[in-house]
């Protein structure tokens, strides 16, 4: 049997593929407003805050902090509808 294209990139390849993507271009977003925002703001900011914890404006903490949380609330969701999706009885288990 021959394999196709669809064969090839079908159900669960092509949402991870997709994932990683989405948390690479946040990194890539996160790092770019870490260039951005002391230059454009006009003022020296050295220190941002979240949930109350501190750190230092650069490009690879807003980078981190763009695939962190992107990361991890895409991969809740992901986990989620994997979850809900086996008590579906017409759902398709490729394994």
């Amino acid at each position: 049997m021959t394999e196709t294209v669809s064969d090839r990139f079908r159900g669960r390849r092509i949402v991870v593929a997709i994932y990683l993507a989405v948390v690479a271009l946040a990194g890539v977003f996160g790092a770019s407003v870490g260039v951005l925002l002391p230059v454009e703001s006009g003022r020296d900011i050295q220190q941002a805050s979240f949930a109350g914890a501190e750190f230092a404006v650069t490009p690879l903490n807003f980078a981190i902090y763009g695939i962190v949380m992107v990361g991890v609330s895409l991969g809740v969701l992901l986990l989620a509808v994997r979850f809900v999706s086996r008590f579906d009885d017409e759902s398709v288990d490729e394994g």
